[in-house]
């Protein structure tokens, strides 16, 4: 069962796990946390909290992490136009501390614990009405995309000291590598990447800018590497280390996450020559910007979102168009002939690896795991309810 899964992996690691991890935070269950708020600069509107009720789970397992999401955000601001090919480099703006504050408004929901047994509370402060977009356990705490009600996005850092910070701030998209190491978000007609090596300063230490189109948005980091995507010019590949030269890429319909090896993308392509049904899955080599290196058409169509790969790079897996059935192909078979394995489950786009084994998708009441390696017709159910719940992905430790 999941909830042996979990209990099993979380007792195994625990003994073992550094301080300031999660084995540290031992008995917090019933400590309720003041969060902080940082007055968001150039905005007259106050940060006020609402609450989430978070699992915690071992840095190896993803957790199912409950937090409210409030209402829905307004339409994103796009970025001014801005000249394509310049590059910049220049320290990230300090982001200061604020002093802890009392929410006006709490809501609590119900969290997944790592034993499954019970909910292991949390106190989480966002912005009133806000909705995530995004959350993931890190090292040094959970990472939050947020998403306000103008439509802009937030990276907002909670610790293990349970502290809040604003990473960052008026952004159209947000994207987190898998180490969490590094971070990218678009704004004002710029791509902007920072690290936060130094993690107990709990800021972005370094930021490079390069100018992009208007509407331009990051997708994915792998490696160094930060595929972006622009709704009118395709995809593209920003190599960080560099400068950024323009070379998009319009046949790529989607990108669903980098190779093993850094060294390319597993891409959704059009169908474009004689007998190409839809849909077309591509390993592409990072060139100028991609190379087809391998190519099959007549997968099952995958749905808008929630197509994600394996921990380990094996699997691919995604609600089919439609949400009436779960697709999961092993990219070690699928172009030489490996057949795609199909779950007939009426789902939602709400999905994690919970580890290379292990896919978790909303049902739309329930959570239920697919093992990729099993049988088609076997799924397992998870008790807890999915409803307000966000899944929390894991990052990769160093």
């Amino acid at each position: 069962m999941l909830e042996d899964e979990l209990r099993e992996t979380f007792a195994a690691r625990a003994g073992s796990t550094p301080p300031g991890s999660l084995a540290s935070l031992d008995g917090f269950a019933d400590a309720a946390i003041s969060g902080a708020a940082r007055i968001r600069r150039r905005r007259r509107v106050a940060m006020s909290g609402l609450t989430g009720i978070v699992a915690l789970g071992a840095a190896s397992v993803a957790v199912l992490y409950t937090l409210t999401t409030g209402a829905p955000g307004g339409a994103p601001q796009p970025p001014a136009p801005a000249a394509q090919g310049s590059t910049s480099q220049h320290p990230a703006t300090e982001q200061t501390p604020t002093a802890p504050v009392t929410p006006s408004e709490m809501r609590e929901v119900t969290g997944i614990g790592p034993s499954a047994e019970a909910a292991t509370r949390v106190r989480l402060q966002l912005p009133a009405k806000s909705s995530v977009t995004a959350a993931y356990q890190a090292k040094d705490g959970y990472l939050v995309v947020n998403t306000q009600p103008d439509g802009d996005k937030q990276l907002v850092l909670q610790d293990d000291d349970e502290q809040q910070q604003v990473l960052v701030d008026e952004a159209t998209n947000i994207t987190v590598a898998k180490d969490g190491s590094t971070v990218a978000w678009a704004s004002k007609g710029k791509m902007n990447v920072g690290t936060r090596s130094d993690e107990s300063a709990k800021k972005i230490t370094k930021e490079n800018s390069v100018d992009v189109p208007q509407d331009t948005e990051p997708v994915a980091f792998v490696g160094t590497n930060l595929v972006v995507s622009n709704d009118d010019k395709g995809f593209d590949v920003w190599h960080t280390e560099r400068g950024y030269s323009p070379t998009w890429d319009a046949t790529v319909v989607r990108v669903f996450g980098g190779t093993p090896d850094n060294g390319g993308v597993y891409a959704e392509l059009k169908a474009v020559a004689a007998g190409e049904t839809a849909m077309c899955l591509a390993l592409l080599k990072f060139d100028q910007p991609f190379k087809i290196m391998n190519k099959v058409c007549g997968l099952p169509i995958a749905d808008k979102e929630g197509g994600r790969i394996s921990p380990d790079g094996r699997w691919l897996a995604y609600p089919v168009v439609g949400a009436k059935q779960v697709a999961i192909l092993d990219l070690t078979s699928v172009f030489t002939g490996g057949k795609p394995k199909l779950w007939n489950l009426t789902v939602t786009n709400k999905t994690v690896w919970l580890n290379a084994k292990a896919f978790v998708v909303d049902n739309g009441k329930k959570f239920v795991k697919l093992d990729p390696s099993g049988q088609a017709d076997k799924v397992e159910t998870l008790d807890e309810d999915s409803d307000g719940v966000v899944l929390i992905e894991p990052l990769t430790q160093k």
